[in-house]
């Protein structure tokens, strides 16, 4: 059985990756007939083959979850051939999911005979093209009431004006404002106070010199964003949703992909791209302090922590 998930929407598109891998997951709680494959990753694909061709643990069935399978022509015609030799488009104990970001026109253009394949009547087939209008108002209402909040018509429409249909930056605004009320009603006030509709160069700036280990730098960056009576809880979120960014550049960075590409497929603004890749952390690095962030943020909403000393005590 093949189950193809494609579209320019990449953040609802890893959604819907998502819900297939948990529906399977929640199905078969062992694990161990679950198998996740980055075609670009660089593990050879022998490995698939014998994924596929190995026996399932307790006769359940075998899930085979794929990603960028059209990022290399060579791959997508080995993946082709795979599927035909294997007889994967009717197999009963097996199903392969391939989930790509791009539209049909963009991987049909890359190997079209694998996409005539996916996209056929005898797959299970799912474009997630961009929201517009009403059904992104309805998305971004769901986004709030998945994480316990309710919302006015006013900041959605707002969300809107500033985002546009960029899901991914959607999301993280959602993630932000969901955090900061939590669980109150979210209103376009609090859009307007929230969400910047330009990059926040002193937080980038933040981060740069917490990297460098420039304690005095950090420390007079964080003073004037207090000082100017920027919420600490609002810069917290911000360093959170900055180091989020970096981690997922770096990680796309380390596989080869170029700064075009990495900006495309996270929606992130080129500008912040190249920030993320020159950013003198490493991804090690950058994935401590990421964990240091999130302890803070549960310790604050817990009332053990005092936050604006402890985001001094973070860049010092």
């Amino acid at each position: 059985m093949l189950i193809f998930l494609y579209g320019p929407d990449s953040y609802r598109l890893k959604q819907a990756r998502d819900e297939v891998i948990q529906s399977h997951k929640s199905k078969y709680p062992s694990g161990l007939n679950f198998i996740d494959f980055d075609v670009s990753g660089g593990a050879p694909l022998d490995l698939l083959v014998d994924a596929i061709r190995s026996l399932s643990f307790f006769g359940e069935h075998k899930l085979i979850a794929l990603k960028n399978v059209f990022s290399k022509k060579s791959q997508a015609e080995t993946i082709l051939r795979y599927i035909n030799n294997y007889d994967l488009t009717t197999a009963k104990n097996v199903t392969l999911l391939v989930a790509e970001d791009g539209s049909g026109k963009e991987l049909a253009g890359k190997l079209q005979e694998l996409f005539g394949l996916l996209s056929s009547k005898s797959s299970l087939v799912k474009n997630i093209d961009l929201l517009q209008g009403e059904e992104l108002e309805k998305w971004i209402q769901q986004e709030f009431r998945s994480r316990s909040c309710v919302t006015d018509s006013t900041a959605i429409r707002r969300l809107v004006g500033i985002a546009g249909n960029d899901t991914w930056r959607l999301s993280n605004e959602i993630e932000k404002l969901a955090r900061y009320k939590d669980h109150e009603k979210i209103t376009g006030i609090d859009v307007d106070t929230l969400v910047n509709k330009n990059i926040d160069m002193n937080i980038f700036n933040l981060i740069d010199a917490i990297a460098q280990k420039n304690k005095s730098n950090a420390l007079k960056l964080l003073y004037q964003e207090i000082k100017t009576g920027q919420d600490p809880y609002y810069i917290l979120t911000m360093i959170v949703y900055q180091f989020r960014n970096m981690l997922a550049v770096k990680d796309l960075h380390k596989q080869g992909y170029s700064e075009g590409e990495i900006s495309r497929k996270t929606k992130i603004h080129p500008f912040a791209v190249k920030k993320s890749i020159n950013n003198p952390f490493n991804s090690e690095e950058a994935a401590k302090i990421y964990g240091r962030l999130l302890s803070i943020d549960t310790g604050f909403k817990m009332g053990r922590i005092d936050l604006e000393d402890s985001l001094y005590s973070l860049v010092a």
